[in-house]
């Protein structure tokens, strides 16, 4: 009959007889975060000033890029993203080594 039949190249191709005697995949390597999916620490959004003339003026801050990105659509207006961060120095081992730190100062509340 012709469909109870399989031949061994038809039995090796079915997705689950492949899953079952396949290893599972793993990753390797360092990790690399996403844009998309960081929480926003330390990183501040702010609408540019309309007469910025080619100088970045910051005027009203964002909480969110979200935000930002729905009020430059309605204003016309650029937004920045503006991250803080600090070099310090680790002169622990025989050769210092140079890192930066992010900043993450609490934003006055507006009122």
């Amino acid at each position: 009959m012709k469909g109870e039949h399989t031949s061994a190249a038809e039995a090796q191709l079915d997705p689950k007889t492949v899953s079952e005697s396949s290893p599972p995949r793993t990753r390797t390597g360092k990790r690399r975060s996403v844009a998309g999916s960081r929480s926003n620490a330390g990183v501040r959004f702010f609408l540019s000033k309309a007469d910025s003339n080619g100088m970045p003026s910051l005027d009203r801050e964002l909480d969110s890029e979200s935000e930002a990105i729905i009020e430059s659509l309605k204003t016309g207006k650029n937004y920045f993203v503006i991250s803080e961060w600090k070099g310090w120095a680790d002169v622990s081992k025989k050769f210092p080594l140079i890192r930066k730190e992010a900043v993450t100062s609490k934003r006055p509340n507006s009122t």
